[in-house]
């Protein structure tokens, strides 16, 4: 039988990790997906990197510049891009910005991080 738990979680409870110099991110993994909620402060970079997972980023506040091979897309707070799994990708904040990410399947490499929500 499935488990029909529902569950909350409080940003207060997550462990934050500083996977990039400026940037801050805290994990909630199910058996499906991972979810991380980030903020970065201007000049915040994500380097150039591949994964098979999809990911889903929606920019909450500020703003945040995606590139790809080809292609540089500025997200704008209540905006939302997909990235599909095994594409190239890079992103950075020009100014503050926070939002989430959604990533499928689970990033199992986060997972190990320790200290998320799971």
């Amino acid at each position: 039988m499935a488990d029909t738990t529902v569950r909350r979680y409080t940003s207060d409870e997550s462990v934050q990790h500083d996977l990039f110099p400026g940037g801050a991110i805290q994990f909630v993994h199910t058996d499906n997906v991972t979810f991380a909620a980030w903020s970065f402060k201007a000049g915040t970079q994500v380097p150039s990197h591949v994964h098979p997972h999809e990911q889903i980023t929606h920019c909450v506040s500020g703003s945040l510049v995606l590139t790809t091979p080809g292609a540089e897309i500025v997200l704008q707070a209540g905006e939302t891009a997909v990235i599909p799994g095994g594409v190239e990708h890079a992103a950075r904040a020009d100014e503050t910005a926070s939002g989430v990410d959604v990533f499928f399947p689970v990033r199992e490499d986060y997972r190990r991080l320790g200290g998320d929500q799971s």
